[in-house]
């Protein structure tokens, strides 16, 4: 009899911390996970100057289904434009703010998940925030930060996943956008505007955070 309870005992404790590894295998890129990044990018609009080559880059995002992910994405962008008309120089410091939407696949992992390599579609869209200056001649203008105008992307990736949380992730984009609302005049009161394509490349380090511990009904994505 005693036997037999010290099997039992043993039984149970083998199913135990098979469950709990399998749990902690399969909460990477869980539903629930949350994942931080932020680093550079690297942006070219057509005709225009982009005052810095290196601008900075962060986001957020939460997996709320299989695959999928939905954030707050915002990166950074000083420009200028030169001669547009004799002796006039338009600048800007800017900021692009918006929501993103992801499909994340899994293409490679090693046996024990510690590296993987995943497939990046995205969208993205929102709002351009910029503060402006305009030099006319001997005059110079400037405005305030504020919302500006909208832009529009769509981008593909890949991401390098290390011992579950860490992740290199590299982007490339083309996307559009349109400042139509800055609050500067010439001289003749016409209202500064522009609008142009861009590509974009990014590069991000970012962190996974595991908000749900635990695999509640199986539903942690095997990716």
């Amino acid at each position: 009899m005693f036997r037999f309870c010290i099997l039992c005992l043993c039984f149970i404790l083998g199913v135990s911390n098979t469950s709990a590894q399998t749990q902690t295998l399969h909460n990477t890129l869980a539903k629930g996970t949350l994942n931080i990044s932020g680093g550079l990018h690297f942006q070219n609009i057509k005709g225009i100057n982009t005052t810095n080559s290196i601008q900075y880059s962060a986001s957020i995002n939460y997996c709320f289904k299989h695959h999928y992910t939905l954030g707050l994405n915002a990166t950074t962008l000083g420009m200028s434009l030169e001669n547009l008309q004799s002796t006039t120089i338009w600048s800007s410091e800017n900021l692009f703010f918006g929501f993103n939407l992801k499909r994340n696949d899994h293409l490679f992992k090693t046996q024990m998940g510690k590296f993987k390599l995943a497939s990046i579609l995205s969208i993205s869209g929102g709002s351009v925030f910029s503060a402006d200056e305009f030099k006319e001649q001997l005059q110079t203008t400037h405005s305030g930060f504020s919302s500006t105008g909208y832009y529009a992307s769509g981008a593909v990736g890949l991401r390098f996943e290390f011992v579950r949380r860490l992740f290199l992730e590299a982007t490339k984009s083309i996307g559009y956008f349109a400042k139509n609302n800055v609050n500067l005049r010439t001289q003749n009161q016409v209202k500064l505007a522009i609008n142009s394509w861009y590509v974009d490349t990014h590069i991000k380090l970012g962190i996974f955070m595991f908000i749900n511990t635990l695999d509640k009904c199986g539903t942690c994505p095997k990716w």
